[in-house]
């Protein structure tokens, strides 16, 4: 049946309703738990921008003869919703052109995302889309209404920019608040500009991905050269002497998803036997400092005492950088063990920048790694790097656990907690070796999570379950060790041992993922090398550690080390 003009505005009208109130929905559904309060102006900004791609998006309603074109244009628009949706729970930033040029480098990790899916919401925007449907069924015409489409594209793009217009004149223009090409949109609004999150609407994301995307894949980088303040500030933190050997064996453990609230005598009784050992020294509130890379990022801060730059994913920009990596130090040949193909994180290139001469690929649960890891200190092998896998999302590992939990406890938190006792039975094989063999006593062993894995909310949904089991269940005490977990609080553990510690030290003030470089590097005898990091080194004063005055000794604080060390690895600094 052929509509007329006006039936033509109606389906429009429809159309544009649905997508303003998709767009609420999805903001309500995203950011609610950051509790932002924008002022006035940033509230016009973000009804403006909503309007806007509501009419931009709905104008196509005039541009089309079928009208039933629009049904597809509607599930395109929620599906980019939902997969906003589930990366913004799993990395808390929305998807941007780093997320695509990641993608090819996450071969294998396709079901990692299941964690993240929660059905009802995600399906809720099907269901309005189903709604649409039912209620629009007078659904063609042939004739199309292109001065109507002008006008409301241009509607649509006027307010947008007006909203943006908004935004930079409430902000200090910076490389993030420029419109169109933002850079790289280095993260595309997530929680490091929650002001953008409150006014833009995840519909014109695409408009910045598309122009990043064309800088990203022909390689043209943004221009950000070192100040005179930078080198000012690498006098004081570049000791300047290039050579320098490790003196002794070094055993670098990055532990997948680790969470210091995991690392107890129940779950990872084998750890947690290491972190009483009068070798071992042990701090439990190390910030995570990833930034959209996470296990590349991690693997490069404990390996460089560099941070990431800011849009996250060094590995897949700067992989022919030259970086101060403690491998390059080695006298002898230094092996990664992978748990995933050398094409994930773009570690063909990334391992040999970090000093690795070869790379052992393996695939099977981390009981059989750690028995390979066993075979090769035997071998005679002094310097390594290992990297872990059962503890990866969705944790499927946990069906080889024997822990007993609560079938009642939610199922992230269950197949979580197991995975970490089925990695805690490959670490039994590290740990007995320390314990018992004199060869692997002479190590230096670094143990650390690459990053945390669970997202705010769904962590404190996981520990108000913990607190309440004593309570649910009076006269059992069988999981009572659940209530008395550390709060998650988006911090890392990290364990050192070494001969040269004794006593068995802590450390239990914050620290950071930069903290790490330099606290081993005091225990290889190269003190004199030139780069010791952005942090401090923890075990400096072992009759101090924990003192809160030593806290106040860094040389450069977080907020000065991220743009410094961005401007770093943009330049290749290190290779002079």
């Amino acid at each position: 049946m052929a509509v007329g003009s006006r039936a033509g505005w109606v389906v429009f009208g429809l159309f544009a309703l649905l997508i303003f109130v998709e767009t609420l929905l999805f903001d309500h559904f995203a950011f609610h738990e950051l509790a932002l309060k924008p002022t006035a102006w940033m509230q016009v900004a973000m009804w403006l921008s909503k309007l806007g791609a509501a009419i931009l998006f709905a104008s196509f309603a005039f541009l089309m003869r079928d009208k039933r074109w629009l049904i597809v244009l509607s599930v395109a628009i929620d599906t980019w919703f939902i997969a906003n949706l589930i990366y913004m729970r799993n990395n808390h930033i929305l998807l941007d052109a780093e997320a695509f040029n990641m993608s090819g480098n996450l071969h294998g990790y396709f079901w990692s995302v299941l964690i993240y899916i929660e059905w009802w919401i995600d399906l809720c925007f099907y269901g309005l889309t189903a709604l649409f449907c039912t209620v629009y069924f007078v659904t063609t015409t042939s004739k199309r209404n292109w001065k109507a489409w002008l006008a409301m594209l241009a509607t649509g793009m006027v307010l947008f920019w007006t909203s943006e217009a908004i935004y930079v004149l409430q902000h200090p223009v910076r490389y993030d608040a420029l419109p169109i090409i933002r850079e790289h949109r280095e993260p595309v609004y997530g929680t490091h500009f929650p002001t953008t999150v409150a006014h833009t609407s995840v519909l014109y994301s695409p408009l910045y991905i598309s122009s990043d995307y064309y800088l990203m894949i022909n390689d043209i980088q943004p221009e950000r050269p070192l100040t005179p303040h930078d080198y000012a500030v690498m006098q004081r933190l570049d000791k300047g002497q290039d050579t320098a050997t490790l003196q002794g064996p070094l055993l670098i453990v990055l532990l997948e998803s680790l969470e210091n609230w995991v690392l107890t005598p129940e779950i990872m009784p084998n750890l947690y036997r290491l972190t009483q050992n009068d070798h071992c020294f042990y701090a439990n509130r190390v910030h995570t400092q990833i930034v959209g890379a996470p296990s590349a990022d991690g693997q490069m801060i404990v390996n460089t005492g560099l941070l990431p730059i800011n849009a996250g994913g060094t590995c897949l920009h700067y992989d022919k950088n030259t970086y101060p990596a403690i491998m390059k130090l080695a006298p002898d040949s230094a092996i990664c063990l992978l748990p995933h193909d050398t094409c994930v994180w773009n570690q063909t290139h990334m391992s040999p920048a970090y000093g690795y001469d070869s790379t052992i690929i393996y695939s099977d649960v981390d009981t059989v790694l750690f028995s390979k890891l066993d075979s090769l200190v035997d071998e005679g092998r002094r310097y390594l790097q290992v990297i872990t896998q059962s503890t990866h999302a969705p944790f499927l590992s946990e069906k080889d656990s024997k822990l007993e939990l609560p079938k009642s406890m939610p199922w992230v938190m269950y197949n979580f907690i197991r995975s970490f006792n089925v990695l805690d039975e490959g670490l039994g094989y590290l740990v007995s070796k320390i314990e018992d063999d004199p060869v692997m006593q002479q190590y230096t062993i670094v143990i650390t999570g690459d990053h945390r894995i669970l997202h705010r909310e769904k962590r404190m949904q996981m520990q108000r379950y913990a607190n309440r089991w004593r309570d649910d269940i009076p006269g059992d005490d069988r999981f009572c060790w659940l209530s008395d977990l550390t709060p998650m609080d988006d911090c890392l553990p990290l364990l050192i041992y070494s001969p040269k510690i004794s006593g068995n030290p802590r450390y239990t003030l914050d620290c950071y993922q930069m903290d790490i470089y330099p606290t081993y590097q005091s225990l290889l005898g190269i003190d004199h090398y030139r780069w010791h990091g952005f942090g401090i080194n923890l075990l400096a004063d072992p009759d101090e550690v924990g003192n809160p005055a030593e806290h106040q000794k860094r040389p450069i604080t977080e907020e000065e080390a991220f743009p410094l060390s961005d401007r770093l690895i943009r330049n290749n600094y290190f290779s002079r």
